[in-house]
């Protein structure tokens, strides 16, 4: 049986960030990773009380996350020109498309790029026992994320955790 090409996709992908993972593991003593099911937090250095991390989060998972929070702001704006409320404040037969651009693209990436930080870093967390505070640091700009982050594709952030 030949896997089909999205199966075959999926395998080589697996493959290429299992060998990226261990062949930059062989260069670089102090780096580290933990994988989660849908995201992969890479640990740079471990200094006092300070940990930088990079996180690469899987296409699936910002395409989730992307519709819950449009879903959301769709269910919070107010009756989009066009298009009447059903009973009960449902608004449905609405092209995506139009509904996103009406309630701005920007808004709804901001939500998202920040539900995605905020899970991942606390599941990073929670799972390793840390003790963190609540700072975080993102070393990239919102600029440079927000063109970055498309739903559907991976999705890359560097972040700074501060230990108590």
């Amino acid at each position: 049986m030949i896997p089909s090409k999205v199966g075959r996709f999926r395998i080589y992908l697996f493959v290429f960030l299992y060998l990226t993972v261990t062949l930059s593991g062989t260069e670089n003593n102090t780096e580290s990773s933990v994988s989660f099911k849908d995201f992969l937090v890479s640990v740079r250095t471990e200094e006092d009380g300070m940990i930088k991390t990079r996180v690469t989060v899987a296409g699936t998972m910002t395409e989730s996350i992307f519709e819950k929070v449009f879903l959301k702001k769709l269910v919070a704006a107010q009756p989009l020109p066009g298009f009447r409320r059903m009973k009960g404040g449902k608004t449905r037969d609405i092209p995506k498309d139009i509904a996103l651009h009406i309630i701005g693209p920007s808004k709804v990436k901001k939500e998202t790029i920040k539900n995605i930080i905020g899970f991942t870093i606390a599941e990073y967390v929670q799972k390793e026992g840390f003790n963190a505070s609540k700072n975080l640091k993102v070393l990239q700009s919102y600029e440079e994320l927000e063109a970055a982050f498309e739903p559907g594709k991976e999705f890359c952030f560097n972040a700074t955790l501060y230990l108590q």
